[in-house]
């Protein structure tokens, strides 16, 4: 599959989980991640740490895999009209912030 399909096909899949605001955030959370990995970007820091935080580790490819699973579950779920999604022009005001 070509660069050009692979596109229309990701932005096809978003429709459907646009008006979803958790499974946009979900999706979102993932992508930042991803990229983060791909180009290895420094993760932002907290200035401010508890005793009880975490330091960042990367996600494992069985937990990259779980949380993708999820969004699909959450796409099913909007798709079958058994939870609401979030309207695209919500997301579009969002991302242009």
């Amino acid at each position: 599959m070509n660069t050009l399909n692979l596109n229309a096909e990701l932005f096809r899949e978003l429709s459907y989980i646009a008006d979803d605001e958790n499974s946009m955030k979900k999706l979102l959370k993932y992508v930042k991640k991803l990229v983060a990995q791909q180009y290895k970007a420094p993760v932002p820091t907290v200035s401010v740490v508890s005793e009880d935080a975490e330091s960042y580790r990367p996600k494992t490819k069985a937990e990259l895999i779980e949380d993708l699973n999820e969004v699909c579950e959450e796409i099913k779920l909007i798709r079958a009209g058994k939870l609401k999604g979030r309207p695209a022009e919500e997301l579009k005001h969002e991302l242009h912030d």
